[in-house]
């Protein structure tokens, strides 16, 4: 009986742990596609300096990720889990490489060892001559081998010339038939292009291509721009050009142009969220879809 206990209470413990296991994993897999990924831009602009934030963060923040630049600051980035950050130690790493390399490290040269490099250099102008010696004598020997194996080559080309017709017409033979193959490819892609299928395939992704840039497009956005070219031409242009994407920014951001003065000047805050169920039912949508699955064993093929 003692032992039966002890078999019981071991395969209770172990039930527990997979247990453990197992709703770590669910709620990794919950927070994973319930959970949003939230991004945040926030940006300045005047006539002497900028700056700006780009921040993204998971679980609450308690996973992101920050990278901050500016005119005077350069660029900087910084990883936080549980609002700790990881690169601290390759700041104070850099840091101490910087310290390091401005120390002087300079020592002067004692009269011992510039005389010393003096003799040093009058025995190596010695071995220079020498070596420039040697050199000539070798590429003479190399010039006459070359002379000998180009004759070689010519003796044996001319040996060669009663098969030089054959062995032409057997590349033309694989040069026609690649071109012949080239040719029923690019027919089978241009039927494919001109089916049924693919203006399927076509308006399918234009219309699941349409909902992603409504899901991860910025949910708030704020901002006062102040533009000028100095032409009143170009930045009546400009202009034009901001008018057409008017339905994303609507009202939230204002333009105020400048026509005799160039100017880029203003700020503005960016944020918003992305889903991970969103792309798992954007996949389950298109591995669904017959034409996508033909698609995918047709290139399978070849």
């Amino acid at each position: 009986m003692g032992i039966i206990h002890i078999m019981l209470g071991i395969l209770k413990v172990v039930g527990i742990l997979l247990l453990i296991v197992l709703g770590i994993l669910l709620m990794a897999v919950l927070a994973a596609l319930f959970c949003p990924v939230t991004y945040s831009a926030v940006g300045r602009r005047d006539a002497e300096a900028y700056e700006g934030r780009v921040r993204i963060g998971w679980l609450f923040r308690l996973i992101s990720f920050t990278f901050t630049f500016g005119s005077e600051r350069g660029g900087d980035f910084c990883i936080r889990i549980f609002g700790i950050p990881l690169n601290r130690k390759k700041e104070e790493a850099s840091q101490k490489s910087l310290q390091a390399s401005r120390g002087d490290g300079f020592k002067p040269a004692e009269p011992e060892k510039i005389v010393e490099k003096k003799t040093e250099q009058e025995h190596g102008e010695k071995t220079e001559k020498e070596a420039e010696r040697k050199t000539e004598t070798i590429t003479e020997t190399v010039t006459e081998k070359k002379t000998d194996s180009v004759l070689q080559k010519l003796q044996e080309f001319l040996k060669q010339i009663p098969g030089i017709p054959k062995k032409f017409l057997d590349v033309l033979k694989k040069i026609s038939l690649t071109v012949h193959h080239i040719c029923d490819k690019i027919n089978q892609i241009k039927e494919f292009l001109e089916s049924e299928r693919f203006s399927r395939l076509k308006a399918l992704f234009f219309q699941e291509g349409k909902r992603t840039i409504c899901h991860i497009r910025p949910r708030k956005i704020k901002g006062h721009i102040k533009i000028g070219t100095g032409d009143p031409y170009r930045t009546g242009q400009l202009l034009a050009v901001a008018g057409i994407f008017f339905p994303v920014y609507g009202e939230h951001i204002t333009i105020e142009p400048y026509f005799e003065q160039k100017i880029l000047e203003g700020n503005m805050s960016v944020k918003g969220r992305i889903y991970g169920s969103f792309f798992v039912r954007l996949a389950w949508r298109l591995f669904r879809d017959s034409d996508i699955r033909f698609m995918i064993k047709k290139i399978k093929r070849g």
